[in-house]
C-alpha cells in the first residue's frame, strides 16, 4: 500500500501542477482506447465482408492482436487509482475484463438470428460473437465520452489513434504488426516512431500513462484478481478452456453429517435467496461462474460486495444460531416440559457454557476485522452487532428479550438485503421437550463454534487476494447494491442457466443433460420481504448514468466462450 500511496502523491501533484483532474485523464484514456477499438473495426467488418471465406486462424489473429493493448488498459486504470473512490472507471474496467478475462482468450461463440447456439456454424458463431461484443463495447465507449467529456479538452496528439497501415488494405494479415507498432507508440522502450514519441514526449496524460506502466501494482487490476479467482478455484490450475476439466461445471460443497466438510465452503458456496427447479440454492460460487466472463463493471462490483457479504456470512449465522439457542432455552424453562428440581443442574451447565461461548464469538467477530477486508460501515455493523452480545453475556438472558430482536432482525436485515438465505440448520428446527435436546444441540453448537474458528483461520490464507481488491476500490456498502437485481431477475435466463449443471454439454450435446426450458422453468424465492432500516449510499462516480441504456450481452445467455 505504500507504494500505492507514493504513486497518489505524485499523480495527484502533476495534477495539480497542470490542472488535470480525474475526469479529464479518464477521458482521454477512454478515447484513445475508442478510437484504437474504432480503428481496428475495419479490419473485423473486412472479416465480415468475406465470411464465406473466412478460416478459424482468421479470427484467432483477430483477437490476438486486438488484445496487444490489454496491458494498456491495465495501466490506465492504476493510472486512475484512487483512494477515496468506490467505483471502477466503467468503460475501461469493461475493456478490460474483455481483453485480459480469465482464460486469456476473447473467442466468444454468440448466439444465431434464431437464438441458438448452432454448433455446425461455429465460425461464423464466433465473428458474430468478435462482432456483437466489439459494437456493444464501443457503444458503452462513444456513450461515457458523449455524456462525461462533453466539457473536457481532449489532447488529441495522445486520443488520435494513426493509422500505420499506409496502403489501406485491411485484410487481416496486417492487423498484429499494426496494432503492435500502437502499442509500441505507447510503450516505455520504443526504438521506433521517433515523431510519434515526440509528440507525446511532452503531453501529461502520456506521462501519467507512462508512470503507471512502471508501477508492478497495476497487476492489481488483472480481472482473475479482481474476481477472487484463486480463493474461489482453490489456488488450483485449470485450463479454462478444456471443457472435459470439469472447470465450467455446476459445483456443490462436500458435505458430511450436514457440515461442510471444508469450511472455506461456507464461504465460497453461500446460499443465495433463489432456488433452483431442483430444489437446491443459488449460491455465490454460481455468481462466481457468471462473473468470469462478465464485462459489465457495475455487476463486477456488486459481485465483489457479495463476495465480502459472503465472508460475513457464516460469522452472522453463528450468532443467529447463539441467539436462537438462547431463546430456545429460555422458552424451555417456561415451559411445562421443565422440571425445575430434575433439569436445574444441567440446565445451569448448558448456561454456564453459553455464558463462556458468547466472549469467544466476540471475539471471532473482532479477529474478523482485524483482517481488514471491510471498510467503515460494515465495521460499524460488526461493532454494534458486538456491544449487544456483550449486554446479553453481561447481563440476565431472561431479561434479554429486546437485545435477542434486535440482534436477529438485524442480522435478517444483512441477509436480506445481500440476497443471502438465512437458514440456521438444526438449532430452529428440533422442538425441545427434554433436556438432553438442549445437551445434544449445545454439542452441536459448540462444534460449529469451534468450526468458525477453523475457517477464519482458512479465510486468513487467502487475505490477501481479498485484499488486493479493497485497494482497487472503497467498498463502503454494507448491502449488496439494488441496481444490480439486473442479474437476479426471478424470469432471467441467467438464473435458469446457472441452475444447469453445465450449460456447455447442455449446448454442444456433450453428454447426456436435462435441458432447462427458458420460458416455462419457475424461479423461487426464499424471504421475499427487502427490509431495509439503514439506506446505503456511495460516492456515485459521474459516469453512472451515462451506460444504463446500452446493456452489455450476457455471458452464458448470449455468448458463451469458445472452445
Amino acid at each position: 500500500m505504500i507504494v500505492h500511496k507514493i504513486f497518489y502523491i505524485f499523480v495527484l501533484g502533476l495534477n495539480f501542477s497542470t490542472a488535470l483532474e480525474y475526469t479529464k485523464v479518464n477521458c482521454n484514456f477512454t478515447k484513445y482506447i475508442l478510437n484504437y477499438f474504432k480503428h481496428n473495426e475495419k479490419y473485423l467488418q473486412k472479416l465480415e465482408e468475406n465470411k464465406s471465406n473466412i478460416l478459424r486462424r482468421d479470427l484467432k489473429m483477430y483477437g490476438r492482436a486486438i488484445q496487444s493493448h490489454g496491458e494498456i488498459v491495465i495501466a490506465m486504470l492504476e493510472a486512475l487509482r484512487s483512494e477515496d473512490r468506490s467505483n471502477y472507471p466503467s468503460p475501461l474496467m469493461e475493456v478490460n475484463l474483455y481483453l485480459n478475462n480469465v482464460s486469456g482468450s476473447v473467442e466468444m461463440s454468440f448466439k444465431n438470428k434464431s437464438g441458438k447456439f448452432d454448433e455446425s456454424n461455429r465460425i461464423l458463431n464466433l465473428l458474430e460473437g468478435f462482432l456483437m461484443i466489439h459494437k456493444a463495447i464501443v457503444n458503452r465507449l462513444e456513450n461515457f465520452v458523449y455524456n462525461t467529456c462533453s466539457d473536457v479538452y481532449f489532447e488529441e496528439v495522445f486520443t488520435n489513434c494513426p493509422d500505420f497501415n499506409k496502403e489501406k488494405d485491411y485484410r487481416i494479415k496486417f492487423l498484429p504488426d499494426i496494432v503492435e507498432k500502437l502499442k509500441n507508440r505507447l510503450s516505455i522502450n520504443d526504438l521506433q516512431h521517433k515523431d510519434e514519441r515526440l509528440k507525446l514526449k511532452h503531453n501529461e496524460v502520456f506521462r501519467i500513462l507512462q508512470l503507471a506502466m512502471k508501477n508492478d501494482c497495476r497487476w492489481d487490476f488483472h480481472p482473475k484478481k479482481l474476481l477472487y479467482y484463486d480463493l474461489m478455484m482453490g489456488l488450483q490450475k485449470f485450463d479454462e478452456r478444456n471443457l472435459m476439466s470439469g472447470v465450467q461445471y455446476r459445483k456443490l460443497p462436500d458435505v458430511k453429517d450436514c457440515r461442510a466438510v471444508n469450511v472455506i465452503d461456507y464461504f465460497k458456496f453461500a446460499p443465495l435467496t433463489y432456488k433452483c427447479p431442483d430444489d437446491s440454492y443459488l449460491t455465490l460460487f454460481d455468481v462466481f461462474r457468471y462473473m468470469k466472463y462478465n464485462f459489465d463493471s457495475k455487476q463486477l462490483q456488486r459481485y465483489q460486495e457479495l463476495v465480502l457479504a459472503s465472508a460475513i456470512r457464516p460469522i452472522l449465522l453463528v450468532v443467529r444460531m447463539y441467539i436462537s439457542f438462547l431463546k430456545r432455552i429460555n422458552d424451555f424453562c417456561n415451559s411445562k416440559w421443565y422440571n425445575k428440581n430434575k433439569n436445574k443442574n444441567n440446565l445451569d451447565e448448558i448456561r454456564n457454557k453459553m455464558a463462556e461461548i458468547g466472549p469467544i464469538i466476540i471475539n471471532q467477530i473482532k479477529y474478523f476485522k482485524n483482517t481488514n477486508l471491510l471498510q467503515s460501515q460494515p465495521i460499524i455493523y460488526l461493532d454494534r452487532l458486538c456491544n449487544d452480545i456483550r449486554k446479553i453475556v453481561d447481563g440476565d438472558v431472561s431479561q434479554s428479550g429486546h437485545t435477542f430482536n434486535t440482534i436477529m432482525s438485524h442480522t435478517k436485515t444483512f441477509f436480506s438485503n445481500n440476497k443471502l438465505n438465512t437458514y440456521d440448520g438444526k438449532i430452529t428446527e428440533y422442538k425441545i421437550k427434554h433436556i438432553n435436546t438442549i445437551v445434544n444441540l449445545y454439542n452441536e453448537f459448540s462444534q460449529l463454534v469451534s468450526g468458525m474458528s477453523t475457517y477464519l483461520i482458512e479465510l486468513d490464507k487467502y487475505k490477501e487476494s481479498l485484499n488486493t481488491v479493497n485497494e482497487t476500490r472503497n467498498i463502503y456498502s454494507l448491502y449488496f447494491k439494488d441496481n444490480s437485481n439486473d442479474i437476479f431477475k426471478p424470469q432471467s435466463d441467467f438464473i435458469n442457466r446457472l441452475c444447469s449443471q453445465n450449460i456447455y454439454n447442455e449446448i454442444y450435446n456433450m453428454d447426456t443433460t436435462e435441458f432447462i426450458n427458458d420460458e416455462k422453468t419457475s424461479i423461487n424465492t426464499v424471504n421475499p420481504d427487502y427490509v431495509n432500516d439503514e439506506k446505503q449510499t456511495d460516492n456515485q462516480n459521474i459516469e453512472d448514468s451515462s451506460e444504463l441504456n446500452i446493456p452489455l450481452p450476457k455471458y452464458m445467455v448470449d455468448y458463451i466462450l469458445f472452445t
